[in-house]
């Protein structure tokens, strides 16, 4: 076995012209997929980090009732209880981000126009999300402050600015009515416009107040040191919180339907991503084919010298393992750097319309492209076992070549 690693080694580099191509068939092949599904990772990992960061965070603990009836009378009550389990999984959380929250009507003069109110803590919110950077005008909040900061659609709806007077009026916890009168501090210009045309923001403690509901809240908030230990942390929070009274949920709880378009969305690219691994492979097989038939008089006077067709066939079998591992190392080596950069440094987005688009969605007008070791190790692996496949080849032709055939070429 030794020697026909030896002589299947030495073939690579007796021709090397040769080898070259084929490993280069493989090398651009093994490129484009890590490529393909980089993006495509980077797209989805944007997406998913826009859902944690403005809407869910990793974990949230609510009311055990909240999740079927967001209601501000399912409010949790932020005790004890609570405190100490979080505080006792503080190696794994990062931070948390309070929030009380209810639908309102909000009025100028004669204008009314409904609104989504939001009681925060600034500074946990800005850690979070980086809400003060859309400030457009005007200052955002502190925690002991008692003024508004409001979307830019509410203040055009409303015809209002920093300064004048806004009215909420809604309900508050267990039937209580909730009313109030706030300056108008800072606005806001959000990219979706649900959220444009509908936020409204106070200090927690003053939006408690207005809820009649001290000491509560509709959500805690926990982002993680590492997102993927959320399953597990959530599963332990649960064992040590009253069942009757809380729940501790992920996001992909919150947001199944999002998980629901992602696994329909994955399906979609894998199939397109077999389609590129078949092209990539009959391309594989192209070369293959091309470099076998120069090579049919050699394997016809080596046959005739004695060499078995079984040990010509291994050597042929070994020569592709080493090519399809130089092309797919060397892929990797060449894609790597190249990915790298674009994941630190993405690709901005000019065609205008599709730039509106994405933000649109909330998301930054850029391609993202993702580094996620996972992502060079599963193309590498399947475009060296297509090649293998492929490899499959030169080996038949061996078993099934004719003398007359090797020595009319």
């Amino acid at each position: 076995m030794k020697t026909l690693l030896t002589i299947a080694w030495r073939n690579l580099w007796r021709k090397k012209r040769r080898t070259l191509i084929t490993a280069s068939s493989v090398m651009f092949a093994t490129i484009l997929a890590i490529a393909l599904m980089s993006i495509i990772e980077g797209w989805k990992d944007e997406m998913v980090e826009s859902i944690i960061s403005n809407t869910t965070g990793h974990l949230q603990i609510q009311d055990v009732l909240y999740h079927d009836e967001s209601s501000i009378d399912h409010a949790l009550e932020y005790e004890e209880e609570v405190k100490q389990t979080v505080a006792k999984y503080g190696d794994d959380i990062k931070y948390t981000v309070p929030r009380i929250e209810g639908f309102c009507l909000g009025a100028k003069d004669i204008g009314t126009r409904g609104v989504f109110l939001t009681g925060i803590l600034p500074e946990k919110e800005n850690r979070m999300n980086d809400l003060s950077s859309r400030l457009i005008k005007g200052e955002m909040f502190s925690a002991d402050d008692n003024y508004a900061v409001i979307a830019e659609g509410v203040a055009t709806q409303l015809e209002l600015s920093t300064g004048d007077t806004l009215v909420l009026i809604g309900q508050g916890f267990q039937g209580m009515t909730a009313a109030g009168k706030y300056k108008v501090g800072g606005i806001l210009e959000f990219p979706l416009p649900e959220q444009n045309n509908t936020m409204v923001y106070l200090p927690l403690k003053e939006a408690q107040y207005f809820f009649a509901a001290p000491d509560r809240l509709n959500r805690l908030i926990m982002m993680m040191e590492d997102e993927r230990e959320a399953d597990r942390l959530a599963q332990q929070m649960q064992n040590d919180l009253d069942d009757d009274w809380y729940t501790v949920k992920t996001w992909e709880q919150l947001m199944p339907d999002k998980v629901a378009a992602f696994e329909a969305r994955d399906a979609q690219v894998k199939v397109f991503v077999w389609v590129l691994y078949i092209v990539a492979g009959f391309g594989i097989l192209g070369t293959v084919i091309t470099m076998m038939h120069e090579r049919l008089r050699e394997f016809g006077i080596l046959l005739s010298i004695g060499l078995k067709r079984t040990q010509l066939a291994i050597i042929c079998m070994l020569e592709t393992i080493f090519i399809s591992f130089i092309g797919v190392i060397t892929g990797v080596v060449v894609g790597f750097p190249v990915i790298y950069r674009l994941h630190k440094n993405p690709i901005p987005i000019t065609d205008d319309d599709l730039k509106e688009a994405i933000i649109d969605f909330g998301l930054e007008p850029v391609f993202s492209f993702s580094a996620e070791p996972g992502i060079f190790i599963y193309q590498a692996v399947t475009i060296f076992l297509i090649a293998i496949i492929v490899g499959l080849y030169p080996v038949q032709k061996v078993f099934r070549l004719e003398m007359t055939d090797s020595a009319s070429n």
